[in-house]
């Protein structure tokens, strides 16, 4: 409608032709999430009801995963047929509550590590016989081995423990043992639970309840390894050679971790992942190889499942081992690729947004350049705008 000799245009509240421009980047993102990608695997375990899961490995040699039991010192070896196949069982013990905490693969030199509950151990097997090589007795752990990490390198054995802030390095043969305090000020200690004094000035000068056991324990190519504390979800990086540590990671309540029985996997010298309970967590370094660390994005468990271990197949691709109310399966993890979708949303949609309101302006300029801006259009455009990508940023 005109406006007689001012030439000028009245436009409408919610101009038409604007719609569809403003859809243009709805359209994109789901072009973006409609991208082909690799379909998740899932193994489903045919097992018996009674079978209970604790820990998970891959053997790139036999080509299959290799899981502990939760009520037994058995070991199974489970395919991609979801067949479970026990591959070694240790007689029980007089104590009760003997379990399979963690389990490592050492494909260089052919064996199986594996951790055992009560009493404390660890032992080694060959992967071919899965005979055992020799085991060790871990009461340096004043409990349950936690996490288990071989260096492939030298063939050492870190271990963590489920009820202090401690990790034991085995030799390769099992014929030494170091211990770790983790400390910022103390170096490496031998037999350090016989000075109850110095563990408790350690503890306080770290703020760290002595009951707070480790998690899932990792060993990077540089000589160090992350070990995760449950109880709190910190995540340390410890000097192998002199036992001193830093912690990368703060987390905050938010995110709890929950207690013993949750892993680490490395994906890269760049990449960890961390179960809880109900999620995975993608967890990235910083350039500086790990001084500081930083939560990038999760999966969430559906309703009713656990996440119980993770473990990475052929250095490509991450299982996690679930627990549901159909029983246990595989399932390999994918995450969203939130890096490239929101370079994406950066440098092309909010522009891509922008070009209404940039209309509205070359439009006035055009039609009425000395009459009054319409400021309602501008503002509900720019309400389009701020709309979306609030909507996107929530998503």
């Amino acid at each position: 409608m005109d406006l007689g000799n001012t030439g000028s245009k009245i436009f409408m509240t919610e101009p038409r032709s604007m719609v569809p421009l403003f859809l243009l980047p709805l359209i994109f993102l789901l072009i973006l999430g409609a991208a082909p990608c690799s379909a998740r695997h899932v193994i489903n375990i045919n097992s018996s009801t009674l079978l209970k899961f604790s820990s998970l490995a891959w053997d790139p040699t036999a080509q299959h995963f290799v899981v502990g039991s939760a009520m037994s010192p058995t070991v199974y070896a489970i395919g991609d047929d979801g067949m479970v196949k026990c591959l070694l069982s240790e007689p029980p013990s007089n104590r009760s509550g003997v379990s399979v905490t963690a389990l490592a693969v050492d494909q260089i030199r052919l064996r199986l590590i594996v951790a055992f509950s009560n009493p404390p151990s660890i032992s080694t097997y060959d992967l071919k016989s899965y005979e055992r090589i020799y085991t060790v007795s871990l009461p340096e752990l004043d409990g349950a081995p936690s996490g288990v990490v071989v260096n492939l390198e030298s063939g050492e054995v870190f271990v963590s423990s489920a009820r202090r802030m401690v990790v034991l390095k085995v030799g390769p043969y099992g014929d030494t043992l170091q211990e770790f305090v983790l400390s910022t000020r103390i170096k490496l200690l031998n037999n350090i639970s016989n000075n109850q004094t110095l563990t408790k000035r350690i503890i306080s000068e770290l703020n760290i309840s002595s009951d707070e056991g480790l998690g899932g324990i990792l060993y990077l190519s540089d000589g160090y390894i992350l070990v995760l504390q449950t109880t709190t979800g910190k995540i340390f990086k410890v000097n192998t050679i002199d036992g001193t540590m830093k912690e990368i990671l703060l987390r905050d309540s938010l995110i709890p971790l929950t207690p013993p029985g949750h892993a680490m996997a490395l994906l890269t010298e760049k990449f960890i992942v961390v179960t809880t309970n109900h999620s995975v967590l993608l967890i990235k370094s910083d350039e500086n190889s790990w001084a500081r660390a930083a939560i990038m994005t999760k999966m969430k468990m559906k309703e009713g499942e656990m996440a119980v271990a993770v473990a990475m197949r052929e250095e490509k691709k991450l299982y996690v081992l679930v627990n549901s109310q159909k029983g246990y399966r595989l399932e390999e993890a994918v995450f969203k690729r939130f890096p490239f979708i929101y370079w994406c949303f950066f440098l092309g949609v909010i522009p891509l947004c922008a070009l209404p309101l940039f209309r509205s302006l070359s439009q006035h300029s055009k039609d009425n350049p000395f009459g009054e801006m319409n400021w309602k259009r501008v503002d509900w455009e720019l309400m389009n705008w701020r709309n979306f990508c609030n909507w996107f940023l929530k998503r």
